[in-house]
Parts: structure tokens; sequence; C-alpha cells
């Protein structure tokens, strides 16, 4: 039986928007925003002569640069052990204060806390506080803000870029400061997740929280949306590791740990990291900086139409038709590349350029914050912490292999593909369209009730959206209204006799 949901306008959904989700919204998207802003700093700096000189190696196209081996050091960094804003901070200090590429890249580990736990943490968050046809706005706004974080890096760097000395790469380092400490501020302001309170026996808390994020709405809706929920969880426990894999889970955890994995095999290390990098390999100069200016406000006009989207277009149509073009264009780099760099005419290392911003562009519209929104409901309640670990986990050592590789399949004294490594990623992205036709499920407009139904259907995951589900408080109704008919016979029964 077809599901019977109306697909609501951009309009429509905006209108369940209010102060406080705005500012959960936010906030919790600020999160990522040091993740983008490190990335960006990192594509930036390792370009200037400046940090090649302090941690890098000579060579005879630039004054100093970056070694492969330095340069995929620096992007272990991406093992997200904290959630602690503080411990993002001792990893700012370590990068400025650094004297030597290790210290440097301990000090990016530690920054990576707040990766963590944007990965982890927040997705859960905003699933269960945000309305469910707001669900793909609220979870794409992590890569928003990420997006946004590379963005004023590559304008920080792009202005510090030919200052003198180490200030040149510790001014746009250390100000990764700010962030933490605006967290820290506003972090009491934010209300505890209802489900989580009531999975707590907190029912009274959790019914002030939920007033606090559905202003307007009457006290007996906030009642009844409370208990609706309780009885929908009222038998459930916290899972275990085992329960992440077991029959009735491992659907759910494959679908959360293939979007993650997806974020990162399809290639957007090579033009986030080493972009200005490989701009500055085709001989643009200073030019690269502002190339990467350039990238990022495409990239950010990407995510502000997914944004607008996600829950409108649906995951799957985004993810197929995003990667396709993905493909395509790391495809006609992969062709520019092949021919002799040193034949290659302006037009020519222009469409390179082109095409790696295009690129980037598609990314951002699709595996960038889709993978998000697909975690953030793709998982069964009680192990959602363990599945969302698992899938960060995943991300965590594709994004090591990824940015450990490419210096090394770029470089030219290591495997010299240059611009052919567009062929590499352009071949993942293809196969990855294909098995998100058979892997991601539509789950766009469902409440994490109706979610749970759908695995629970034994469907297969691409036909989700033929499938009917009804979210708690419409089986909530139904177990009112059925315990209302089966009264009426009883007093007519004492009646006539």
């Amino acid at each position: 039986m077809a599901a019977e949901k109306v697909d609501l306008s951009l309009l429509q959904r905006l209108q369940h928007l209010n102060p406080m989700l705005l500012f959960v919204m936010a906030y919790m998207s600020m999160c990522s925003f040091n993740f983008g802003y490190d990335v960006g700093v990192f594509s930036g700096v390792q370009a200037m002569n400046s940090f090649g000189q302090r941690f890098g190696e000579y060579n005879e196209k630039r004054e100093a640069g970056v070694s492969a081996a330095d340069t995929s050091q620096g992007d272990v960094a991406a093992d997200p052990r904290s959630c602690a804003c503080a411990l993002s901070a001792s990893g700012v200090v370590l990068q400025v204060a650094a004297v030597n590429s290790a210290m440097f890249t301990i000090g990016r580990i530690f920054t990576f806390g707040m990766t963590g736990m944007a990965i982890v943490v927040v997705p859960i968050y905003n699933a269960e506080t945000c309305p469910q046809v707001l669900r793909g706005m609220f979870s794409s706004t992590l890569q928003l803000m990420i997006s946004l974080g590379s963005l004023v890096a590559s304008c920080v760097t792009y202005g510090t870029n030919n200052t003198r000395g180490d200030a040149g790469w510790r001014i746009p380092t250390g100000l990764q400061f700010i962030m933490p400490a605006f967290l820290l501020l506003l972090y009491p302001f934010i209300p505890e997740s209802p489900r989580w309170l009531l999975s707590q026996n907190r029912r009274e808390d959790a019914l002030t929280n939920l007033r606090r994020l559905r202003p307007g709405t009457t006290e007996e809706a906030l009642e009844f949306e409370i208990e609706a929920l309780l009885r929908a969880h009222q038998n459930e426990t916290q899972g275990s590791w085992a329960e992440v894999f077991n029959p009735s889970n491992r659907d759910r955890t494959a679908v959360a740990v293939f979007a993650m994995f997806g974020q990162q095999i399809t290639g957007q290390a090579f033009g986030s990291k080493y972009g200005v990098v490989f701009y500055q390999s085709q001989g643009f100069g200073d030019r690269s900086f502002l190339f990467g200016i350039i990238s990022g406000v495409i990239s950010l006009v990407g995510i502000v139409f997914t944004w607008l989207y996600a829950d409108g277009l649906g995951r799957r149509p985004i993810l197929m038709t995003g990667g396709s073009l993905m493909g395509v264009f790391l495809m006609i780099l992969g062709g520019m590349g092949t021919i002799d760099q040193g034949s290659l005419n302006s037009n020519e290392k222009g469409l390179m350029v082109a095409s790696l911003m295009l690129f980037g562009f598609f990314y951002s519209v699709s595996w960038a914050p889709i993978s998000y929104v697909v975690v953030s409901e793709a998982a069964a309640l009680h192990v959602k912490e363990q599945t969302n670990l698992l899938a960060c986990v995943i991300s965590v050592l594709t994004t090591f292999v990824t940015s450990f590789t490419i210096p090394y399949l770029i470089n030219e004294r290591y495997a010299n593909l240059g611009g052919k490594v567009g062929y590499v990623y352009g071949s993942i992205n293809i196969i990855m369209v294909a098995l998100t036709y058979f892997i991601i499920p539509e789950l766009k407009g469902r409440s994490l009730e109706e979610v749970d139904q759908l695995f629970a259907s034994g469907a297969p995951l691409r036909k989700f959206h033929t499938v009917h589900t009804r979210n708690a408080q419409e089986i909530h109704r139904e177990e009112i209204d059925r315990k209302v008919q089966q009264k009426v016979p009883e007093v007519t029964d004492k009646a006539v006799n």
C-alpha cells in the first residue's frame, strides 16, 4: 500500500520553524564550523612559503613546500577523540606554538575533538528535537557550517598569504580559538532532547523542553505527544554493541555506515585539502588562494540549495544526481590531466580549475550534506549512539586513507598523476551512485517511529517510499479510539440489562 504522505512546499515547511528551533539549529551546526575552518586553513597554509619553510622541504618550483609525507601526516588529524571545547582549544595552542610537523599534527588531532561531537552527537540531537518535515534542513546545516568555515578560512589565508614570517600561518590557525569559546558561552541555553529525557524517566522535564521547542502548541497537544512517545518506546532499553549488528538492525547500520563512507571515498579531500596546492602546480601562483575562495563560495551556494530542498526533493534523488555529476567533472579533470602539462594553454588549464570547482559544487549539493541527514535518521533509536559512532569511525578511517594517499598520487616525485587522479575518484563516484540506488532508502517526511516501521516491513530499501506507516501520535490516537469503541458495547449491554 502506498504511503499517504503529503509533500509540503518549502514555505509550508518553513512555517514549522520558530526562534528556539532556529537557535538550536544554528548552535548545533556551529560545532562543525571549526572542522571546515581547519580544513580550509590547512589547504591554504600548506601552500604558504612561510609554512613550507617551517615544516617542509625545498623544491625547485616553489621556494619551500610541504612534502607528501608531511602533508599526509597533517591529515592523521581526523580522529574524533573528544567533544570538549577545551580539548579543541588545546589543539589550537599546539598548532600555533608548533616548531615541527609532529607537534602541528598532534594539535590537529586535538582540534578534531569537536568534529567527533558534530558527527556522533549533533545528528542524533537534531533528529530527536526538530519537526520531521525539517530533519533534512537541520542535519544538512552541519555541512552548511563546515562550508562556511572553509570559506572563512580561505579568505583569511588569502589575506595572510604574503605576511612575512610565521605570522602568515599562525594568525589563521590561532583564530580557531573563537568558536569553542562562543559555544561554551551559549551552551546553558540549549534544551535537552525531550526523547532523551523520557528515556531517563524525566517526563516533566521532557514536557518543559518540548514546550520550549514548540511554542504556540496547545498544552493538550504537547501532553498527547509526550504520552504517544512514552507508549511508543515504553519497552525500549539502551541497546548493546552486539545489537548494532543483529538481524533487525544490520540493514540500518549498513545504511548509516555507507552514507558516511560515501561522503569521504568520493574524493572530496582532493579539492578541499589540496585544491590550492593543485592550482599552484598548474602555474597559477598566488591566484590559487583566490581560486580557493571562489571554490568556497560555489560550494556554499550548493549547500544552501540542499539546505532548502532536502526535505522536498528527498535523499535518493539528490545523492544520485549529485554523485553522477561529481563523477562527470572528475572524469573531465582526468582527461585534461592526460595532456602534457607543458603544452596546456590557458583555456585548458581553466577547464581543469572549473572541473574541480564544479565537482566541489555538486559534492556540496549531494554527499556532503545528505550523508549527515541519512545518518541522523537511519539508526535504530536504542542503538543510535553506537551506530553513529561506528559510522564516524568509518568516516575517519576513510578520510585518513584518502587524505594520506592523495599527496602521493598527485606529487610529481611519486605517482605523478596530477589531474589524472580524477579518473580514480571519478570511477569511484560512478560506483557509489550505483550502490546508492540499492542501499540508501528514502526517509523524507517520516517520523523516527515511522522509520522503525519501514525497516521492520522487510521491503527492499529502494522501495521504502511505497510503504504505509503511522507516526506515534496516530498510533496512540488509534489505541484510544479502540478502547473507546470497546467500552461502548459494555455500556450498551448494561443499559439493556
